[in-house]
């Protein structure tokens, strides 16, 4: 079962912050750092952690980025191409600095993560459609409503394997745009 929580402010100025500390840690790097998924639509309700797409402008840019990050607090979830910034508190030592996505689900439980970050190619498919999407729910009533709904009723069911959850999800926003 997935948390399903109403919008919180503090949500944008946790993003503020770990963009500050990306921006600092990929100082090296022409990069554009956006917030997006649940937690960047005002007033949409989502699961409690802060997704953040890192954008570099080349592609053989997002490796030598990636690398940098797994020598960070990140774990790294390498079918995702996705890190997880863990909470204060929980000790990154706790946890593989590269993990499949099956044990970081078992592993790393969801209340003790802080952040998703994900790493592409500036202005390529994946970043527009992550952020195109995030705009439709900025703008649409309708879209934020159909979308949290949408996510309130997948929340309530019991998941033998989460990936169809998220498989839902990423279905909708297809459809979406």
């Amino acid at each position: 079962m997935r948390k399903i929580v109403q919008y919180e402010t503090k949500w944008s100025l946790l993003y503020q912050m770990e963009k500050e500390a990306l921006l600092n840690t990929l100082k090296d790097f022409s990069v554009d750092i956006e917030h997006i998924g649940s937690t960047s639509v005002p007033g949409l309700a989502g699961s409690p952690i802060v997704d953040i797409l890192i954008g570099v402008k080349r592609e053989e840019d997002i490796n030598e980025v990636r690398a940098i990050l797994k020598n960070k607090s990140h774990v790294y979830v390498a079918e995702k191409e996705m890190f997880v910034l863990l909470k204060e508190g929980v000790p990154a030592a706790h946890y593989p600095p590269i993990m499949t996505a099956k044990n970081a689900r078992k592993l790393i439980p969801h209340d003790a993560r802080r952040s998703h970050v994900y790493v592409t190619v500036s202005e390529s498919p994946y970043w527009d459609e992550r952020i195109n999407f995030r705009e439709q729910l900025r703008s649409s009533e309708r879209a934020r409503k159909k979308y949290e709904g949408m996510k309130y009723e997948l929340s309530k069911r019991l998941w033998n394997d989460i990936s169809t959850y998220e498989y839902k999800k990423e279905e909708f926003i297809q459809r979406s745009l």
